[in-house]
């Protein structure tokens, strides 16, 4: 056999064991929801609302292993205040969402969470300290209260979960990952009352 032979065939079976083990690769079960709200609530300071927001991660594994290979992968939380209508669809008042970008720095040795929204970078020595940062939110400002109206019914709901419109081109184009990617839990609903209501 030529040594042309001999590596071309190399280079075949080298690629099927990479196909092999990323098809391995396990998935979510069906029951079990990656990103979970556990809990989440305002606080007032003063006239300012403050959200604060606990998340239960699951992160799937082929989302872990693009973080340890670099990627930035995009994590997000959404919050609205609505009005209630009776006889419409309800009114949203205020609608935020706080960006993150969670990647590993080899040359640091090191787990990178980039706030989006204040430029703000933060490091940490494991993966499982990064994503715990961003699994809690304390005293983020939401708005003033007084510009909710006074008689009105309101509650609030947040979300968390993968930023997929933000992911970068490779994991987007990735055949393997298609859909696997748009990840986000349920919304988690409160009501809002203004105080002496």
């Amino acid at each position: 056999m030529s040594v042309y032979h001999a590596s071309w065939r190399y280079a075949v079976l080298t690629a099927m064991l990479m196909v092999g083990s990323l098809w391995s690769i396990p998935l979510l079960a069906q029951d079990e929801e990656p990103f979970v709200v556990d809990r989440a609530d305002f606080n007032l300071d003063q006239s300012l609302l403050r959200l604060n927001l606990l998340i239960d991660s699951q992160i799937p594994n082929y989302i872990l292993i693009a973080i340890d290979q670099g990627f930035a992968v995009p994590l997000m939380f959404e919050v609205e205040i609505r009005s209630e209508k009776k006889y419409w669809f309800d009114e949203k008042v205020v609608s935020l969402k706080q960006q993150y970008l969670l990647h590993h720095q080899p040359m640091l040795d090191s787990f990178v969470v980039l706030d989006v929204n204040t430029s703000e970078r933060h490091y940490f020595d494991t993966r499982k300290a990064a994503v715990q940062f961003i699994e809690v939110v304390y005293n983020y400002p939401m708005l003033d209260i007084n510009n909710l109206a006074p008689g009105k019914d309101y509650y609030a709901r947040v979300r968390f979960g993968i930023d997929a419109e933000e992911l970068p081109l490779p994991l987007k184009s990735s055949s393997l990952w298609d859909n696997d990617w748009d990840l986000k839990s349920d919304w988690y609903e409160w009501e809002v009352a203004r105080p002496g209501s």
